[in-house]
């Protein structure tokens, strides 16, 4: 084959067994790759009766596109698929950096991890070679420790690790699988899904590559989209600072999510202290890139003064620190930093912790938690010292932490008395992105993901632009389609949206240089399609790519409708619908309840989905070529 390299790669714990399958040009051509393998697979073999992501019927499932590891832009992404332990619903996630290559470079499209090892043990892939070892020494390392041991075992600095710390091995449900110390698929707990299968790390060398079908053709399509990504408007914001630069275009808009998403918009003082441009004039010591990387949007950055002096790392940027300094409300970038490499050592969703503290103290403070509840431990917003306790004891499972380590929405689901109105998640998943309670097209997207709380599954970016009508009209059909305070016009703008997020994860592509994120200039499918179509020597038009991305979400809203989700859990925190703005430019503004389910039914609508259920329509599922798939 070309593009694809031909092999799924099965390994069962429980058996020992490992087996070498054919990928056939028929599934590859209707699933392309990565999310769309993944799906697959899922909905085949992980049906209901596996209640829990912690099952050992449950699969961990590695997968790549067809681009991945080659010449195209950004082409270094991993998939990983799962049902998630935090959620209990479908589950992918998505990493950059090194490991997805090499794991195609040995020979493998797909690596599907099934059962339970009865001790601690490590996955050896070496090209043809594939080994199940021993972890029993490797268990209770941290990630560094863990990625160094293997790399010393093995005689080779330059294999891809891809291992679990402590969280993971104590089965915190937001635990992840770290890959190159620092590139984190996150947000739905594979970590803790590796755990429960005694899983302590997949380690790979691949010295083989990938067969192209065109090479002159794919060469010239590469070297046009790379140019392209080049020259994006946001490039050297990106490079400077990567997505720091999203904490004052919070304070900006007027939704940050201070103190649980208390206040809308912190003081200039703490905005100074923990801006995007203070950590790339304090902290950057340098760039960071992916695999095939043109962005290099990601830093390596370090703490150089005061009591975290010598923290150090990659990937500690937005995402990873804005629930410490804008939920949790320190003021104190250095901390955030210090914290955000405490997860990655222990193999911990730096997403999660701050959301959680956040959640704890905001309760702590209306009594609804007690002393009782917390272990004597008293909070109070921005406590550093409480913080880190907290950290020691969810990772261990001590006390407190053990409910913590449940994830946001089974905590508050544990502890009652009303805490469950303050933990703000959307299909049990924290819903971090308090933007979608000021933009009703954010609203909709991260409701209807199939992952729970979701930026990354078609925020549409364009309602940021400030886009007149006539550009609205222009663009999505809809005067307006780009007035995020407006519910009208979104379904065709979201439902493209979802569909570019859902291509990228397929081919083995990055979110960030696409339409998604630039939608004025970011990659769009027409120029997807030349790449693919050369890589694999099969001729993709850009409809034929959308429409297998649409394919493959209408399988994952068909999976998460088995496991009996329906319309009323697409649907944001009850707090966005009654508590209005109460400071900052959006002062007085809340969503309508009412205008939200008129949105939600021109989406269903123009997706194809019942209204009353939200699950995809049997003709819809016949038009994606989906007939098998029972409801």
């Amino acid at each position: 084959m070309y593009g694809w390299t031909g092999t799924i790669l099965r390994v069962d714990l429980t058996t020992g067994q490992i087996s070498k399958l054919p990928l056939t040009e028929a599934f590859a051509r209707k699933w392309l790759g990565g999310e769309g393998f993944g799906a697959r697979y899922l909905w085949d073999e992980v049906g209901p009766e596996v209640e829990d992501g912690l099952d050992p019927r449950n699969l961990l499932i590695y997968t790549t596109g067809p681009l991945t590891g080659t010449l195209a832009p950004s082409s270094g992404r991993l998939e990983i698929v799962t049902k998630s332990p935090i959620t209990n619903i479908f589950g992918d996630t998505n990493a950059g950096g090194h490991f997805a290559p090499e794991l195609k470079n040995a020979g493998y499209d797909l690596l599907i991890i099934s059962g339970r090892s009865e001790k601690p043990a490590y996955l050896w892939i070496d090209d043809d070679r594939v080994e199940i070892r021993d972890a029993r020494h490797l268990w209770g390392k941290t990630v560094p420790e863990t990625d160094e041991a293997i790399k010393k075992e093995v005689g080779d600095k330059g294999i891809q690790v891809s291992c679990i710390g402590p969280a993971g091995e104590n089965l915190v449900r937001f635990a992840i699988l770290m890959n190159n110390l620092s590139r984190a698929p996150g947000w739905t707990g594979c970590g803790a899904v590796a755990g429960s299968k005694k899983l302590k790390a997949v380690a790979v060398r691949g010295t083989g590559g990938v067969k192209i079908a065109r090479p002159a053709e794919f060469e010239a399509a590469c070297l046009k989209a790379r140019a392209r990504v080049r020259n994006l408007g946001f490039l050297p914001t990106m490079r400077k600072m990567g997505t720091m630069f999203l904490v004052r275009a919070m304070y900006t808009h007027g939704y940050g999510q201070i103190h649980n998403y208390n206040i809308a918009q912190c003081p200039e003082s703490h905005l100074e202290q923990i801006c995007g441009e203070k950590y790339a004039g304090e902290n950057v010591d340098g760039n960071e890139g992916c695999f095939g990387c043109e962005l290099h949007c990601s830093h390596f950055s370090s703490v150089k003064k005061g009591q975290y002096k010598g923290s150090r790392g990659g990937g500690f940027e937005y995402g990873a620190t804005t629930g410490f300094y804008y939920a949790y409300g320190s003021p104190d970038l250095d901390f955030a930093l210090a914290a955000a490499k405490y997860c990655n050592d222990v193999g911990m969703d730096a997403t999660e912790p701050g959301f959680l503290l956040a959640w704890a103290t905001d309760c702590y403070q209306r009594g609804l938690l007690t002393a009782e509840d917390t272990g004597e431990l008293v909070l109070d917003w921005g406590d550093q010292k409480v913080a880190w306790a907290i950290f020691e004891k969810i990772v261990h499972r001590e006390g407190f932490g053990n409910i913590l380590a449940e994830g946001l929405s089974r905590a508050a689901r544990a502890v009652g008395k009303g805490t469950e109105h303050f933990a703000h998640t959307i299909k049990g998943r924290n819903s971090e992105e308090s933007s979608i309670r000021a933009n009703y097209s954010f609203a909709l997207s991260s409701s209807t993901s199939t992952r729970g709380g979701d930026h990354l599954k078609g925020f549409p970016m364009f309602t940021n632009l400030g886009a007149s009508s006539k550009l609205s009209e222009e663009t999505w059909g809809h005067p307006e389609a780009g007035d995020p305070r407006s519910p009208r016009g979104k379904a065709r703008m979201v439902a493209y949206n979802r569909n570019i997020c859902t291509l990228v994860d397929i081919i083995g592509s990055c979110k960030m240089p696409s339409r998604w994120l630039a939608p004025r200039d970011g990659l769009v499918e027409s120029e997807y399609a030349p790449m693919v179509s050369a890589a694999t020597g099969i001729d993709f038009s850009p409809e034929d790519l959308i429409k297998i991305a649409e394919r493959v979400y209408n399988l994952e809203r068909a999976y998460n409708a088995r496991l009996g989700l329906t319309r009323k859990d697409d649907t944001i925190p009850e707090k966005y619908f009654q508590e209005p703005f109460e400071d900052g430019p959006l002062k007085g503004y809340k969503h309508s309840e009412e205008d939200f389910n008129c949105m939600l039914d021109e989406y269903y609508d123009y997706c194809g989905w019942d209204r009353e259920t939200g699950w995809p329509k049997r003709k819809t599922l016949e038009r994606l070529d989906l007939g098998d798939v029972e409801l």
